[in-house]
């Protein structure tokens, strides 16, 4: 009741948040834009893409020409070529003040701790997008606050800190994707089923985990994930 006060008074005062949406679906991308603006005159969207690609130009390489300061980034996590997950990870190992919110249209549950271990404040499925709760999200994720503690989703600066607390040393030069898989097969997924939710081939989920491996000094998998494991860098 109290957020949603707030947010009547922030209207009424002029109170505006940027947002950014990353979807690769077209239609769902203007179908999020037009229900946040709908649903909330306070709400504007800075920009929108359907290329991961864009979006980490805008947020991690440098501004693009039409760059606009957002305080929010609505993200699906489903994209083509590379997880939403990873690119999660990727904005908040360099910005400390953006909120990033999840959005999935599948099980919320495949998605949920690793979401929040790369640094989002919250995971919503796009149904829900349509509550007052997704839109009172949006604001607690622009006061860089977690909008869903109870999961284990940390505010802005917590996650910042948090991905940036875990010695480099610790890492051994694995890649997000590398740590990604990993963590997939020690919750089960088989080859093929990793590479189904990638959106890449098994020759290239394997390639991944031999890399890994060699980058851990190990041969096998199992290894890997067990050393990865007792360094905290996945969970499963």
């Amino acid at each position: 009741m109290g957020t949603m006060l707030e947010n009547m008074s922030e209207k009424q005062s002029g109170f505006h948040i940027d947002v950014g949406i990353l979807d690769n679906d077209a239609c769902a991308l203007e179908m999020i834009s037009l229900l946040l603006r709908q649903r909330d005159a306070a709400i504007r969207i800075g920009w929108s893409d359907t290329n991961a690609q864009y979006t980490l130009e805008r947020m991690v390489f440098g501004p693009l020409s039409d760059a606009v300061t957002v305080k929010v980034i609505v993200l699906d996590l489903a994209l083509n070529g590379i997880s939403g997950i990873d690119v999660c990870r990727q904005i908040r190992l360099r910005d400390s003040r953006v909120g990033i919110l999840g959005v999935s249209s599948y099980a919320l549950d495949q998605y949920r701790q690793r979401l929040a271990l790369a640094g989002a404040q919250g995971l919503f499925s796009k149904q829900e997008i349509l509550s007052p709760d997704f839109v009172n999200a949006v604001h607690i994720a622009a006061s860089g606050k977690s909008a869903d503690v109870d999961h284990g989703f940390l505010s802005v600066e917590e996650a910042y800190a948090r991905l940036h607390a875990v010695p480099k040393v610790a890492h051994a030069g694995i890649s997000a994707r590398e740590l990604e898989i990993l963590g997939m097969y020690a919750r089960g997924l088989t080859t093929g089923e990793i590479g189904g939710r990638l959106n890449i081939s098994c020759a290239t989920v394997l390639s991944h985990v031999n890399h890994a491996a060699q980058k851990l000094g190990v041969r096998k998998r199992v290894e890997a994930i067990r050393i990865c494991r007792q360094r905290h860098l996945i969970q499963g």
